[in-house]
Parts: C-alpha cells; sequence; structure tokens
C-alpha cells in the first residue's frame, strides 16, 4: 500500500535529513506536529516489528494536539487495535504507535525504540532525553526528532546547538512562521504590531531570547504617562491587590473606555497594613476586584480562628475574585498593551511608574518541575504584579450608550459631556 502525505519544502528539509538525531527549532503555525506524526508513521511502516513513540511535555497534550490527528493519517485497514485510553495504536506486522506525556517519566521507561519524537521539548526536563528515551534507543540504533518553539536559552538551545556543529550525528534546522508557504504573511505583520518584540522574536521568528534586562522595554512615559483626565462614569472599572501580612500592598484601580484602552487612575501602595485599612481605602462603587491567588493560604488568626486574607478583604466589602497569575502569559500580554499603547497611567501613581520603569528579569532561573525558566527580579514589584493582574482579567471595552445610561438627550448635552472628558481628573 503505497500513504502519500504532503509536506511543504522547509519541512521536507528536516524530513529527508540523514542524521539520527535531527532538531526542528521552529515558529508558531510552522506545522511542526504533521511533520513529526509523518516521520513517526513511515518509521513504523518502513518495516514489521517497530516500536515508535510521540512524548510531548504532558499526556493531556499529547491527546489534544496529536491523537485525532493521527487516526486520520493512517487508514483504518492498517489498525489492528486502538487503545483510546493509553493513547496506543497496534498496526498490521506488529507495529507499535503510542502517545506519551513527559510529566510521568515512569511511563517512559521500557524497552526499545525505533523513533522517538519530542514535540516542544524545550518545555521538557532536560534529563527525558538523556536519562530516559536515549538510552531506549541503543539496541535498536532508534532515532530521534525533537521539535518545537524556543524557550529561552537551555537544553533544547544545547541540542539545537550541537546539531549545527554537525556533532555526533545530530543535525539542527531552524525555521521562521513565514517559511510556512500556506501562512498569509500579513497575519505575521499584524502580530508583529501587537505582540512585544522579545515575544515575537521567539514565538514567530523561533529566537532563543536570552531573558535579561527591562521586562517591558516598550514603556515609556511619552506613549504611556498621562495627566488625570475626567473618566466617564460608565467606563467599567476593574481593581487589582497584591496583599502581604507584613511588608508592601498594592492596589491599582483602571477604568476602561470604549477602545479597549486601561486608564490606571489611582493607586494605593503602604506598608505593614491591616486588610480592614486597606479596603477602608480604596473601596468604590462598581470595581470589579481581582486579587493574588496566594491570598487564599496566608492566613490570619483572628477571635481564636483562622482566615485568610481573601477572607479579610471580603469581610470587609471588598469581594473580590483571583487574579490569574501566569507570569509569562501576564508579562507578554502587559507588552503587548503597552506596545499598541493601550496602557494609560495617571502621573499621579508614581509607585507603578517607579516600579515599572526599574523592572528586570533576574540573573537566576526559577524551576518549575525541573523546566529552567525566566524570573523576574523579585523586588518592589507589587504594583507591576497589580498591573499584570489587571491585564490579565482579560477586561471587555465599555459600551457606551449617552441615552441610556446617562440619560442625555440632546447633542449639545452630548458635546458638554465630551468636552468634559477633557478636564482635569482630580481623585
Amino acid at each position: 500500500m503505497e500513504i502519500k502525505y504532503c509536506l511543504h519544502e522547509a519541512q521536507l528539509q528536516a524530513f529527508k535529513d540523514s542524521a539520527r538525531f535531527v532538531i526542528l527549532v521552529a515558529g508558531r503555525r510552522f506545522v511542526k506536529t504533521v511533520l513529526a506524526l509523518v516521520d513517526l508513521i513511515t518509521t513504523a511502516l518502513s518495516k514489521e516489528n517497530t516500536r515508535c513513540w510521540y512524548i510531548s511535555p504532558s499526556y493531556r497534550q499529547s491527546e489534544m494536539i496529536a491523537w485525532k490527528m493521527l487516526q486520520e493519517m493512517i487508514p483504518p485497514e492498517l489498525i489492528v487495535k486502538k487503545d483510546e485510553t493509553r493513547l496506543e495504536m497496534n498496526l498490521i506486522g506488529n507495529r507499535e504507535i503510542a502517545l506519551k506525556g513527559a510529566e510521568n517519566e515512569d511511563s517512559l521507561r521500557g524497552t526499545g525504540l525505533d523513533i522517538a519524537v519530542l514535540d516542544e521539548y524545550a518545555l521538557m526536563k532536560g534529563n527525558v532525553w538523556e536519562e530516559i528515551v536515549r538510552p531506549m534507543l541503543t539496541d535498536t540504533k532508534g532515532r530521534a526528532l525533537f521539535i518545537g518553539t524556543p524557550k529561552g536559552k537551555n537544553h533544547f538551545y544545547d541540542l539545537f546547538l550541537r546539531g549545527q556543529r554537525k556533532e555526533d550525528n545530530y543535525s539542527s534546522y531552524i525555521f521562521k512562521t513565514a517559511d510556512n508557504p500556506f501562512i498569509d504573511p500579513q497575519e505575521i505583520e499584524e502580530a508583529k504590531k501587537q505582540l512585544n518584540e522579545r515575544h515575537f522574536r521567539q514565538e514567530y521568528e523561533a529566537s532563543f531570547e536570552d531573558y535579561s534586562g527591562l521586562i517591558y522595554p516598550e514603556f515609556s512615559y511619552k506613549a504611556h504617562i498621562i495627566e488625570p483626565i475626567y473618566l466617564p462614569v460608565i467606563y467599567k472599572r476593574i481593581g487589582a491587590i497584591d496583599p502581604a501580612l507584613s511588608g508592601t500592598t498594592a492596589c491599582l484601580k483602571a477604568a476602561i473606555d470604549e477602545d479597549g484602552n486601561l486608564f490606571v487612575y489611582s493607586e494605593y501602595y503602604e506598608q505593614n497594613v491591616r486588610a480592614s485599612e486597606v479596603s477602608q481605602a480604596i473601596k468604590e462603587e462598581n470595581v470589579r476586584w481581582y486579587i493574588d491567588p496566594a491570598s487564599k493560604g496566608s492566613m490570619i488568626q483572628k477571635d481564636g480562628k483562622l482566615y485568610t486574607m481573601f477572607d479579610e478583604y471580603a469581610d470587609n466589602g471588598i469581594r473580590p475574585e483571583t487574579a490569574e497569575n501566569d507570569v509569562e502569559m501576564g508579562i507578554n500580554r502587559v507588552g503587548e498593551y503597552l506596545k499598541q499603547g493601550k496602557i494609560k497611567i495617571f502621573s499621579t501613581c508614581k509607585n507603578l511608574i517607579y516600579e515599572i520603569e526599574r523592572y528586570h528579569w533576574s540573573e537566576e532561573r526559577e524551576t518549575i518541575s525541573g523546566v529552567m525558566k525566566p524570573k523576574p527580579y523579585k523586588k518592589e514589584d507589587h504594583a507591576v504584579d497589580c498591573l499584570r493582574y489587571l491585564v490579565a482579567s482579560r477586561f471587555s471595552k465599555s459600551e457606551l450608550s449617552y441615552n441610556q445610561e446617562l440619560g442625555i438627550n440632546s447633542p449639545m448635552a452630548k458635546a458638554n459631556e465630551l468636552r468634559a472628558r477633557r478636564e482635569v481628573y482630580v481623585h
């Protein structure tokens, strides 16, 4: 039986490489997973009694990304048995294809493999390859294909350099999103306008970014700092709290205009204060509050009982929602908003301005389950954390209706309201 798969020219370069260990670094939407599955299937069908694995950072990710696609790419008459729970497929001729998750190292141990595909290897522990997968290729003289988008200069970067030097039968390639001929170049240009520069280079140009220096280089006084102005009462209000049992508590309040711009108009920044004091100072009608999720774990003893910081704010009239605290996502999103000029900060928010100008990457790297990730320098970051909570809330723009919400019935009244918006707002 002859099976035909279509790969674009850039994919074919990596597919035809005769090196035993191939590293493919590529931008988003390069269609890396299709290439990986084609290599997996063709290896499985090249002879009988083969064992081929696709490994992603998690079992769930393997199921969501590759399982359905794999089933669509293999003719039904070749399939002897499928196990939907274990994500395993047995083909005629005693051929096995299985999808695995790197988070469960014990599930990766076993007998020899003919090929291992490691998808998004930058997000796995480095030892998954060195200590677990590589030994499984020894007796079979099996191959490996590493694919993914960069995540800083980590173990994926080290393998890429090894491939560039053609050491020990390694070979590597790097392709941009634009190298996929089926991607509209205009879509890439739009992304370039919207994303912060570092994130765009990493995600679309497959650049191994060195996370050092300022976290928000897009920030500037001219683009983002304004004198206080009048903000219509119908603008949606949101607020964020970065609480502390001891140390600095920071709060920000912002309004969202009809174009989805975020106006940070008020800040609270005090040391060693109780939730009751903070709540009294920041209380304002119609503000939707977000708070650091860690507030649910910070315990306070009161009247012989234990309460969380979250409970304390709720008891004092501030009923917050837990903020989204994916730091990497939040930083990228704030950077995108800054680049688009969609964040305006009142000049009276002195502490936020001070922090955002100095917020920088640490020389250290934090380890999450053995994966090295960039880490912001944890000092004087209370207000910038609040800004991240605000932007990560994924707010919607305000819908203006002068007749219904302001009771404005004449063109003159509407003109007066618009003029009022240009007046100085003193908070």
